[in-house]
């Protein structure tokens, strides 16, 4: 599937949660691709806010154009976990993370950043920022059983090529609260040499 295909399963569903006043944040290798360097892949990651009032007109408003377990949904939302829906025509998967009550995660997509992807206003989307990028792929490193040279190599792509544009102290901040400063000072040296 080309890029411009996936922008535009991306772009109707935004039009969904926009319609029905769910914020959101693209992140994942889309969003470090933005910021960094670009890697090729099959699939989204967006984080949205919890949308219990409208879960029902969520499911029916996308039914017609990706699979969507709706048991699934149900239970994400009963426990903000995640759960993913697949377009029909193109298979490009979205996985849907629900944002818990942490300041880290409330704050995702209060610094989202609208990133116009083409000529006017409708190819516009919200993008977890470059900083949030970061933190999110060092606490899935941090988190998972074994290391992810991808996820490591789209973390010194954002530090390679955003560089002073970070802000460093709010990284540096939420990477102690998130245990991973150890991590975030490896990537910013390795980065330094980054190509």
């Amino acid at each position: 599937m080309s890029e411009m295909r996936e922008i535009q399963v991306l772009k109707r569903l935004a039009e969904v949660l926009d319609a029905l006043g769910i914020p959101y944040a693209i992140g994942g290798s889309i969003a470090s691709s933005m910021y960094g360097t670009v890697r090729f892949t099959r699939d989204a990651d967006i984080g949205i806010y919890p949308f219990p009032s409208v879960a029902n007109k969520f499911y029916e408003m996308l039914k017609d154009e990706f699979y969507v377990n709706e048991q699934a949904m149900q239970e994400a939302l009963s426990c903000c976990g995640s759960f993913n829906i697949v377009h029909f025509e193109t298979a490009f998967k979205i996985d849907l993370f629900l944002l818990g009550p942490s300041d880290f995660e409330q704050q995702l997509v209060v610094r989202s950043k609208v990133v116009r992807l083409g000529e006017s206003p409708e190819s516009d989307l919200c993008f977890v920022s470059p900083e949030d990028v970061i933190l999110l792929k060092l606490r899935r490193l941090n988190e998972s059983d074994g290391f992810s040279e991808n996820q490591w190599d789209d973390i010194l792509g954002v530090l390679a090529v955003q560089g002073r544009a970070l802000k460093f102290e709010y990284l540096n901040d939420y990477a102690r609260v998130l245990g991973v400063e150890q991590l975030l000072e490896r990537a910013i040296a390795e980065a330094a040499t980054y190509v």
